[in-house]
């Protein structure tokens, strides 16, 4: 079903001017605007359009803003987000009790290499595999790779296993996931609370159900905390190879070194046959910025970490090497504020569930 938006505008805050130098360098340009400066939330999606407990969201190389609902395990797609021409549709893909059981997060940033499918994204579930209550949990749940072709994701169904590219099964309640290359993505295991790289390597096309060519390394370090119903992001800066994490439960963000450190023992296979699934040991990784409350949303764009905390509602950005330059008060409240992205059109953008609502950061 498809619906139009209604764009509305919440009140300013607002802030005297402030005379500025010319020639003092403001440094590192922030998407959260001046510090103290003027701002308005923009309503991209609202509770008017069946939005209830919404996650993370993410951009299509078509410019659609995807947003994962994760109460009844819909996908919501919105063409021409944020404009008078905007239009609303709600998905639910055909096995979504298992593949988009609990999702929360998404990863977009993979759109630059197109498969068989088109191009391609990434998601995962803070789940244990319980078919939404139907049965007790079993842990068979990680990361998925789907097409952002409207022609087939949840469309086509041609096994009764929904519509989904490939699934890897070793990371139940994952709170995070980040693109690196090819079929490569990071995850956020909150069931291990690891850190796990997995490759895909070929996807298994529309539906199908064959995993075992799966490469999947578990990080011994570092270790890190889920909150639960929290969100766990990260970020893969492709130009140094860093993978950024927002470690919820130990109040920090790290830096990890993905060019460091070698496989180690082999780990126990749980429920499918793959190919390897193994410890990656002697990795160099870094605290970037702490004394955080409950960091979950995660964004980098143009060399700015921009932060949400999860536990204040707080959005803060930081210079790569963990210096602050630039905060906002979403007023979402406590433990409301999800998934953050920086759009096409240079605005930041949030999910929260207070209301519930997806945003988009105007400054003024």
């Amino acid at each position: 079903m498809l619906l139009l938006l209604v764009l509305a505008c919440t009140s300013a805050t607002d802030s005297a001017d402030e005379d500025t130098d010319p020639a003092v360098d403001p440094g590192p340009a922030s998407v959260l605007g001046d510090e103290g400066g003027a701002f308005e939330w923009t309503p991209i999606l609202t509770d008017g359009n069946r939005l209830s407990d919404p996650r993370d969201l993410g951009f299509d190389t078509a410019g659609r803003l995807w947003v994962a609902n994760r109460e009844d395990d819909r996908t919501f797609i919105v063409v021409d987000p944020g404009t008078d021409d905007a239009q609303v549709e709600r998905r639910r893909d055909g096995y979504a009790e298992h593949f988009m059981e609990e999702t929360a997060a998404f990863s977009f940033e993979g759109l630059s290499g197109e498969g068989k499918y088109g191009p391609e994204f990434g998601s995962c579930g803070e789940s244990e595999n319980t078919y939404n209550g139907m049965a007790p949990p079993n842990e068979f749940m990680g990361p998925v790779l789907w097409t952002t072709m409207l022609d087939v994701f949840a469309e086509e169904d041609p096994l009764g296993l929904g519509s989904h590219l490939d699934m890897l099964h070793q990371s139940p309640l994952c709170v995070g996931i980040a693109w690196e290359k090819d079929n490569v993505y990071w995850v956020f295991d909150g069931f291990h609370d690891r850190i796990v790289r997995n490759d895909f390597l070929a996807d298994h096309d529309i539906g199908q159900d064959d995993h075992s060519d799966g490469v999947i390394y578990q990080y011994s370090e570092p270790e890190v905390k889920r909150v639960e119903n929290a969100p766990g992001h990260m970020a893969f800066d492709h130009q140094s190879g860093m993978l950024y994490v927002a470690d919820t439960g130990n109040d920090r963000i790290l830096r990890i070194d993905t060019a460091t450190g070698s496989q180690g023992k082999k780990l126990r296979q749980g429920d499918e046959p793959i190919d390897t699934y193994a410890a990656w040991d002697d990795v160099e990784w870094e605290e970037v910025v702490t004394d955080l409350d409950k960091p979950g949303g995660l964004a980098l764009h143009e060399g700015t970490l921009i932060v949400g905390e999860w536990g204040t509602g707080m959005l803060y950005a930081y210079t790569l090497d963990g210096e602050r330059i630039g905060s906002l008060d979403t007023e979402v409240g406590d433990e409301a504020l999800y998934g953050i992205e920086v759009g096409p059109d240079g605005k930041l953008w949030i999910t929260e569930t207070a209301t519930p609502a997806v945003l988009r950061l105007d400054i003024l």
